[in-house]
């Protein structure tokens, strides 16, 4: 039976097809193994079947997989269920995310797709703005900072 770091290596190959036989033979004799429901999941989504990834990253959530991969997670099952158009379980599921790991800020971006899909455009634009001010490197907006992150609060906000 392969081992998990094995299978890890066929993920990040982009052999997803090997990857998910592999993970699943191995789910046979241990089904309730965090990591390899998460590489079932991670698998299934590289082969473009979410719903079969879903019960998966479910699977390896309530098991308890390791925090190291825990962000991942969280982005990968609340980018399938947007994908599967189930917008209120991927908001529901990246705010869990946010609150877990507060500096990640991939998963605030992913978080603003999914309110922008429940039509939340207002706190989509506020978390998407944010993040531009916080994190790009471009000089351009570096240059508005202050601005953007200030503006990004109410945009809504006007002045006399």
């Amino acid at each position: 039976m392969m081992k998990t770091a094995e299978i890890l290596a066929l993920l990040e190959n982009g052999q997803y097809q090997d990857a998910k036989e592999s993970a699943k033979t191995a789910l046979l004799s241990e089904p309730e193994n965090a990591l390899l429901n998460y590489y079932a999941a991670w698998s299934c989504d590289g082969l473009s079947d979410e719903t079969e990834a879903i019960s998966y990253y479910e699977k390896a959530l309530a098991f308890g997989l390791p925090e190291n991969d825990l962000a991942d997670l969280y982005i990968g099952l609340g980018s399938t269920y947007r994908a599967i158009g189930n917008y209120e379980k991927a908001s529901e599921t990246f705010q869990k995310a946010r609150v877990a790991f507060p500096e990640n800020q991939a998963i605030t971006v992913f978080a603003s797709m999914a309110l922008y899909n429940e039509q939340n455009y207002k706190e989509a634009m506020q978390l998407a703005i944010k993040i531009i001010g916080e994190t790009s490197n471009d000089p351009t907006i570096i240059a508005y900072k202050k601005a953007i992150i200030n503006y990004s609060e109410d945009l809504d906000a006007v002045w006399d």
